[in-house]
């Protein structure tokens, strides 16, 4: 489930990065996922009931993986899903993340 929410958070930072074929590309809801935050289920759902972009196969084969997480979390996992956080502003907002270490030099 957390390899599945990284690769669609990663798909769809790329859709977004690319220069978009289609214009639609850039009013599709965020797709940041934490699976830990109680409100990415509701994030899940509104991005697979957007209707921009219905005919763009890149954003079909992500709507598809975004159905696939919200399945599995909403059905298979329900009972064993821990809800850290319910912050939804999180998920509009992600903090970056540094994938460099600091340099510590004396």
């Amino acid at each position: 489930m957390l390899g599945l929410s990284r690769e669609i958070t990663g798909d769809f930072q790329l859709l977004q990065a690319a220069e978009p074929a289609e214009a639609c590309v850039r009013y599709l809801p965020r797709l940041y996922l934490d699976i830990h935050n109680y409100c990415v289920l509701a994030q899940l759902r509104d991005f697979v009931a957007s209707p921009q972009c219905w005919k763009v196969a890149q954003v079909d084969a992500l709507r598809d993986k975004v159905r696939k997480l919200y399945t599995i979390m909403n059905s298979f996992c329900r009972r064993d899903l821990v809800f850290l956080s319910d912050d939804c502003t999180a998920l509009e907002y992600p903090i970056p993340v540094t994938t460099s270490l600091p340099d510590h030099q004396s």
